[in-house]
């Protein structure tokens, strides 16, 4: 199959993190596989900065926007066996950032994706690649169905047998902005609408994307099946209830040429299943002497590597924390986020010296470090649709402590309930008593070298790749293929 993939992200051009990820490492999956995948993205000011090889396709395209019209440049790369086109105008990407800065968007974020989308599609047609499936992927590319449908004038398209998957990678950011902005589209005035892509009055990008697709997607099952919920679904619980027969979920995977504790460059001491024990052990100590904790054989070393804001559930650890500290513990933490949590973990360093260290930014290298060095690695998120996190941690022999939410219900098993195949320690209850717990019993459990020594080498040896990843989203693709009609509510 030809698989055109749409997408804001791909690592390691640009990326904020987990669409950046599935990005680089879905189109190369299915390329191995024998599929012929190629990619579209902007050409952020940052891709040309950090001296990655382009070339200039010489394609230049007109983009109609509202009333005006502006020039997409076209630039191309190859990663990984797969062709990547750049969609390049310096007044839209050549930015700082790629979405905004300080914690808030630009205010020209609709008008910059709706030219992005519109070049992809005209790209599409204009290199005659003619694909069995376009694959778009979260709220920066919701409006790409409609443009193929409608074309980017809004007057029809000429090309256009490909079928349409909208994978949502986290349904909290929505693309929504005022209805005064759609003009910029220049789609039939029916795509705003209750059934299109209105949204209590205004443009929702996400919702035009679910409604406009022949399938929708997410990144696990548990969260397919959350956000058609009231209390996950931000509003649109209705809308995915409704689409409910076309929507799926599949765990992302992850990539082992860069997740891999036997070849990672960046860890003190390699390992495989045979040596885990002994890696572990070098490699928590050289992390304790990274963060200047104390060397404590008594104490459980658990790491975290997230975003400080409160949807990673840093407001459930600090009302755990005075608690937390009382026990056998140490905690790392690597991330950034917001400057209240940051001035929380410096308050925390403070308080206990011995038994907290924080890292404020995002190091790749001391990354990898805490997922090879940590005993254990906590995630307390309110709601992960899929989490990256704890497979690298589990590919490391190191045990996931989770919030049974999303993708970390999908992938962490508890050991308390399944002792022989278990992955690591969930709690249900979203209350700081519940993280406690589970907190607990992984110090039990890490505390018995006989109980650690076999649950280690097993998890290490769980399948997470890409390779497995892929074959569910190729079945989906060939199910897609053969689907009779389009989607029922496109519009």
């Amino acid at each position: 199959m030809r698989i055109a993939f749409i997408t804001s992200e791909f690592a390691p051009f640009a990326s904020t993190g987990g669409l950046g990820e599935v990005s680089a490492a879905l189109p190369p999956a299915l390329a191995a596989h024998g599929h012929e995948a190629v990619v579209v993205m902007p050409l952020y000011g940052q891709v040309y900065r950090r001296a990655h090889t382009l070339h200039d396709t010489g394609i230049r395209l007109d983009i109609p926007v509202g009333l005006q019209t502006r020039r997409a440049e076209i630039y191309r790369a190859r990663h990984d066996g797969v062709v990547i086109y750049f969609v390049a105008r310096d007044e839209y990407f050549d930015r700082q950032a790629l979405y905004g800065l300080a914690h808030r968007d630009y205010d020209d974020n609709f008008e910059r994706f709706v030219f992005f989308q519109k070049a992809a599609v005209e790209l599409i047609d204009h290199i005659v690649f003619d694909p069995d499936i376009v694959h778009a992927n979260d709220w920066q590319t919701g409006l790409v169905p409609s443009f193929l449908r409608h074309g980017i004038h809004g007057a029809g398209r000429a090309r256009g047998r490909e079928r349409t998957l909208f994978t949502i990678h986290n349904l909290a950011y929505q693309g929504i902005f005022s209805a005064a902005d759609f003009t910029a589209t220049n789609l039939p005035y029916s795509s705003y609408s209750i059934e299109g892509m209105e949204f209590y009055g205004q443009v929702s990008c996400m919702k035009a994307g679910i409604v406009t697709a022949d399938w929708v997607s997410t990144v696990s099952r548990s969260y397919a099946r959350e956000i058609q919920s009231e209390a996950r679904g931000y509003g649109l619980h209705g809308v995915l209830a409704e689409r409910g027969e076309r929507l799926s979920g599949i765990v992302n995977g992850i990539d082992y040429q860069i997740w891999n504790p036997e070849t990672d460059p960046e860890i003190p001491v390699r390992y495989g299943v045979d040596s885990v024990r002994e890696g572990k052990a070098a490699c928590r100590q050289a992390l304790r002497r990274t963060m200047e904790l104390p060397h404590d054989p008594n104490r459980v070393l658990i790491g975290m590597v997230t975003r400080l804001v409160e949807l990673k559930g840093i407001d459930l650890l600090a009302e755990a924390m005075e608690e937390l500290m009382s026990r056998e513990v140490q905690l790392v933490i690597l991330g950034s986020g917001h400057d209240l949590y940051h001035e929380m973990a410096q308050q925390w360093a403070h308080a206990w010296p011995t038994q907290f260290a924080c890292e404020l930014g995002f190091d790749p290298v001391l990354a990898h470090n805490i997922y090879a060095g940590a005993d254990a690695f906590l995630m307390p998120s309110q709601t992960e649709p899929c989490g990256l996190s704890q497979l690298y941690s589990m590919r490391y022999g190191t045990l996931p402590i989770v919030h049974h939410t999303g993708g970390l219900a999908d992938t962490v098993h508890d050991l308390t309930r399944y002792p022989d195949q278990g992955s690591g320690f969930s709690f249900s209850s979203y209350t700081p008593e519940a993280l406690l717990d589970a907190v607990d019993r992984s110090i039990t459990t890490l505390q018995h070298p006989e109980s650690i020594n076999l649950i280690r080498p097993r998890i290490m040896q769980i399948d997470h790749s890409w390779t497995s990843a892929a074959q569910d989203y190729i079945q989906l693709y060939q199910d897609l293929s053969h689907l009779p009609g389009a989607a029922s509510h496109l519009t």
